[in-house]
């Protein structure tokens, strides 16, 4: 099957692409196969922050409220 071969931009990244098409004489589809090319090449890492103990005390604390109900019917 066939990929889509559309692509929507950002309203701001819009401005960028055509002055930098016009600046270095490429073609759209060539600047997305680029892109993508390179993107797909390099590896894709999460980096992993502890969590703000407070931030995330608060949220446990909204969760256990938010969801009395199903927290009891587990004990």
């Amino acid at each position: 099957m066939p990929l889509p071969k559309s692509v929507r931009l950002e309203p701001g990244l819009e401005g960028k692409v055509k002055s930098y098409l016009k600046k270095n004489k490429i073609k759209f589809s060539q600047l997305v196969s680029m892109a993508i090319a390179k993107f797909i090449s390099e590896p894709q890492t999460i980096e992993l922050k502890p969590a703000d103990t407070k931030e995330f005390l608060s949220t446990a604390e909204r969760a256990f409220k938010t969801h009395k109900d199903a927290m009891d019917r587990l004990k």
